[in-house]
């Protein structure tokens, strides 16, 4: 799976949606979470993402003493490898 990032698109999504915290998930894809868990456009997420890349939404819980929803972004690779 090619999921490399450059940089300056790192400091994009950065300035365009703010402080996050990168992770991965079971399977080994990137993670993105804004803030506290914050939801953030994912429109504006791809948009910043290199074509090879897509980021989808993901609701990982609901906080139960703000009521709120927690958020994080999956990025996922457009290309499939046989």
């Amino acid at each position: 799976m090619i999921m490399r990032l450059d940089f300056d698109t790192l400091k994009d999504i950065k300035l365009r949606l703010g402080d996050y915290e990168i992770g991965a998930d079971k399977w080994g894809n990137l993670t993105l979470k804004f803030g506290y868990w914050k939801k953030v456009s994912v429109d504006i997420l791809d948009m910043l993402l290199p074509p090879h890349l897509y980021a989808a939404e993901n609701l990982v819980d609901e906080d139960e003493e703000t009521g709120g929803e927690l958020w994080n972004y999956i990025i996922n690779t457009n290309i499939t490898i046989h």
